[in-house]
């Protein structure tokens, strides 16, 4: 009888062959066999014997080969250096984190990590090395620079913490930059009148660019978010735009309409009123291009650039008379007509914007609420009286009653 030996079989023309798996793959995640009907030297074998032995020379090779990269990769670990954990590790995973418009933004500033400490090895970053850092940005940057720097500079170092590249985070106990409350300037009613006031509808481009003007403050929306609408979203008979989108740039003259928002609050249906229907009817009466799958504030087809936006208001500013603004600046007059003039409340005007956290707004435009229209005292003894809840009268406990 035969001797069975694990792992050696016979095909079916009785070759003797071996074959044995090692496992699963944790680079790939494929399964790791090995097969086959020779040994080291390429001679076929004679028995089940030679195969099992050549198994057994080949598992253990394998084992050794897998050990000895354990080693290679805990020793790599240690000499990792700051440029390599970033190019490598840290980078390609907020790449995958972030929407690619901010990971442009973003990456010049983690290059300047990378310039700062370079080859330096991971682990030898202590807590001086970053206080020294941070003195640095503070010195260097304005405050708020500074600040936003040194929060990037800690996410990188807490990600190395967190997949064990280093036992602790060497700046955790350092204080953050203190940057001040940036003031977004922005346009008061009467101001956006007058700068309506500067536009020659006769023409084609100012006509576009007052629409923009018309369409950002009346409806609230970020600057991404107006510059990706096609017409398909805007419902002229209800009054409605949907929100559901934002446009990013290619860099090379071509655009991608994204179909995500910066927050899942950010797809919203945003009512319209009867002058803002105007505007847009007029416009797109005039529009070349004016499909629903056209982009609603677009110049023979092509979208609005960021940058156009701005030196547009910028000029119109300046003719006006009027604080100049930014884009975001637009977003913000909205936000102040509906606090100061139409007086909503915060829940209205956070989802009617899109915000995903009711407190920044709230910290956002707490100065604009009026404290006397908010304070309710007058409003709270009005409705305790008409229920009869009042205040019982004084009595003291410590006297025993009376009888007469």
């Amino acid at each position: 009888m035969v001797k069975k030996y694990k792992g050696v079989s016979r095909n079916n023309k009785g070759k003797i062959y071996y074959q044995i798996e090692f496992g699963i793959d944790k680079k790939t995640g494929k399964r790791q066999r090995r097969k086959s009907y020779k040994d080291q030297f390429g001679n076929d074998f004679r028995t089940e014997k030679q195969a099992f032995d050549e198994a057994c020379r080949v598992r253990m090779e394998f084992n050794q080969q897998q050990f000895q990269a354990s080693i290679e990769e805990g020793k790599n670990d240690k000499d990792i250096t700051f440029k390599e954990f970033m190019e490598k590790i840290y980078l390609p995973y907020y790449k995958k984190s972030v929407q690619s418009v901010t990971y442009k933004t973003a990456v010049t500033q983690y290059n300047s990590f990378v310039e700062r400490f370079g080859n330096k090895k991971l682990i030898e970053i202590n807590v001086r090395d970053c206080e020294r850092y941070r003195l640095e940005l503070i010195e260097k940057y304005s405050p708020n620079y500074a600040k936003g720097l040194w929060s990037r500079f800690k996410q990188c170092l807490g990600y190395a913490e967190r997949l064990e590249y280093i036992e602790s985070l060497p700046c955790k106990n350092l204080d953050n930059p203190k940057g001040r409350r940036s003031e977004t300037r922005f346009w008061r009613l009467d101001e956006l009148q007058k700068v309506l006031k500067t536009f020659d509808l006769t023409n084609y481009d100012d006509r576009q660019h007052y629409t923009a003007v018309w369409l950002y403050f009346m409806t609230g929306m970020r600057v991404s978010e107006g510059l990706s609408l096609i017409w398909s979203d805007i419902d002229l008979e209800n009054k409605v735009i949907h929100i559901q989108s934002t446009l990013e740039s290619n860099g090379n003259g071509t655009y991608i309409r994204k179909m995500q928002t910066k927050t899942e609050a950010g797809k919203r249906f945003i009512e319209i009123d009867d002058e803002t229907l105007k505007v847009l009817k007029n416009w797109r009466a005039i529009q070349v291009n004016n499909s629903d799958d056209s982009y609603v504030l677009a110049r023979f087809g092509q979208p609005m650039h960021k940058s156009t936006l701005s030196r547009m208001l910028k000029r119109h500013a300046e003719k006006a008379g009027v604080p100049v603004i930014t884009g975001k600046g637009l977003r913000h007059s909205h936000d102040s007509f509906m606090i100061n003039v139409l007086k909503k409340d915060v829940l209205y005007v956070s989802a009617r914007s899109g915000r995903t956290d009711k407190a920044t707004t709230l910290n956002t435009y707490s100065h604009l609420y009026d404290r006397e229209r908010v304070s309710g005292g007058t409003e709270i003894t009005q409705v305790l009286r008409s229920v009869g809840l009042i205040e019982i009268p004084h009595q003291d406990p410590t006297k025993e009653n009376e009888i007469s």
